[in-house]
């Protein structure tokens, strides 16, 4: 004789409540987010200074490693950093991390603190006059 079991008991499968509309979650809206407030225009301001910084910190590692004399394969020895790292970098074809950065200046003997000074300060007036204030600031 074998035992069955009947519907009743069986566990009945429960319907997850509707979820509540909230304004957070995956569903919510980027607009409704308090990070958003933020105009655009300061984004887009912000982001031209990253690329003026950038383009300046690219040139003066270059000059960094050039002065010493150093080929980009002896610059990879000295530096733990990839050739093609360290010339997409020079190019500035990458964007650069704070890791190969440290580790550039490092090897170079330069300050990392004075290097991003410098190039932000070069940035700064590379920009137009009236907006240098607003590019970085």
């Amino acid at each position: 004789m074998t035992a069955t079991t009947s519907p009743s008991n069986w566990a009945s499968p429960s319907t997850p409540p509707a979820p509540e509309a909230t304004d957070t979650g995956p569903d919510a809206s980027r607009a409704d987010s308090p990070s958003s407030s933020t105009p655009s225009h300061s984004y887009g301001a912000a982001e031209e200074c990253a690329e003026r910084i950038r383009s300046e910190l690219a040139g003066r590692l270059c000059q960094l490693r050039r002065r010493l004399g150093w080929s980009l394969y002896e610059a990879e020895q000295r530096t733990g950093v990839s050739r093609s790292t360290l010339s997409r970098l020079e190019r500035n074809q990458t964007e650069p991390t704070i890791s190969a950065v440290v580790r550039a200046c490092h090897a170079y003997g330069y300050p990392v603190s004075q290097l991003l000074a410098e190039a932000e300060a070069s940035a700064l007036s590379a920009a137009e006059p009236h907006a240098a204030d607003v590019l970085c600031h």
